[in-house]
C-alpha cells in the first residue's frame, strides 16, 4: 500500500482545520446589540466647548476655574450641557 504524498496530507489537514474553524464560528451566535439612541460625544468635547465659550479647561468639580467670571462660567456650562459627561454606568 502506498502512503499519500506529504503535500496531500498537509492540504487535507488544512482543509479539515478550516472546516472545523468555520463550524465553530457558526455555533455561537452573538446577541444583537441595540442601536444607540443618541450620538456619542467625543472625548474632550465638553472641555473644548467650554474653551470655545471663554472658559479654560476646568479642574474637576462644579466650581469655576480660578480667574473665570462666574457669569461666563454659568453661560458656558449652559451652552455645553449637552456635551457634559453623564454618570458612570
Amino acid at each position: 500500500m502506498r502512503l499519500p504524498h506529504p503535500a496531500a496530507r498537509v492540504s487535507a489537514a488544512v482543509a479539515l482545520f478550516t472546516v472545523a474553524l468555520f463550524a465553530a464560528s457558526c455555533g455561537s451566535p452573538t446577541e444583537p446589540q441595540p442601536a444607540p439612541t443618541t450620538q456619542p460625544v467625543g472625548h474632550g468635547s465638553y472641555a473644548s466647548c467650554l474653551a470655545h465659550n471663554g472658559v479654560p479647561t476646568p479642574p474637576a468639580g462644579p466650581a469655576a476655574p480660578p480667574g473665570v467670571d462666574p457669569q461666563t462660567w454659568a453661560n458656558a456650562q449652559q451652552a455645553c450641557a449637552d456635551k457634559a459627561p453623564g454618570p458612570a454606568s
